[in-house]
């Protein structure tokens, strides 16, 4: 929904602006970045259909192919995502340095992660693949719960009787966010770890 709102906004400027909407100040932060950021955010909507593809395992077992392909369109939207996403952290950001340095190490991981996925497939060893691709699929997610995240530190603020800027709490959401996700990923990793009876299992056709 961000992206799409985003992309529309990109667009077709001073559609879905309010001065009532606290969105309106991001919008025209990213409007001074918009081929990069259409860069970022279309390949971002493939990364976000295609992802839950990848762990459907009985598409995996009975279409092979589809997930081979679908997993090679997907890892270059992620590629793209990741160093777009790494470029305007380079640039003028919203939440400074607390949000450079976030998106810097998040998105190094990210990266590294979903490499790592790749190169696990390359050798058939599944059951890191697929640990590693949960690593990277759960650093992309973290934008989705990084809004939520700003909007109760906005709520908060307005509750206390205070107007509050972006750059107050853009940054810091960043952190809780990307950390909150690879906490998740990490227990996700353990609680669902086959045997290896069960990876053997994974193993797709030839």
């Amino acid at each position: 929904a961000v992206a799409t709102r985003r992309t529309i906004v990109l667009l077709k400027p001073g559609a879905m602006s309010s001065a009532k909407n606290p969105a309106v100040q991001l919008d025209a932060h990213f409007a001074n970045h918009a081929t990069l950021t259409l860069t970022h955010i279309l390949p971002a909507m493939l990364f976000m259909v295609l992802g839950p593809l990848q762990f459907v395992r009985g598409l995996r077992a009975k279409y092979p192919q589809v997930h081979r392909w679908s997993g090679r369109i997907f890892l270059t939207a992620s590629a793209v995502v990741g160093v777009t996403g790494l470029t305007m952290a380079f640039g003028k950001t919203i939440g400074g340095i607390d949000e450079k340095a976030a998106i810097t190490l998040f998105g190094t991981f990210f990266l590294i992660a979903l490499a790592k996925a790749l190169w696990h497939a390359l050798r058939r060893e599944f059951a890191q693949h697929r640990e590693w691709m949960i690593r990277g699929y759960a650093i992309g997610l973290a934008v989705a719960t990084i809004r939520p995240i700003m909007g109760t530190f906005f709520a908060a603020a307005v509750l206390r009787g205070h107007a509050p800027e972006p750059r107050e709490f853009f940054g810091t959401a960043f952190w809780v966010g990307f950390t909150l996700q690879t906490i998740a990923a990490e227990i996700w990793i353990n609680y669902t770890r086959p045997t290896a009876a069960a990876q053997l299992a994974m193993l797709p056709a030839k």
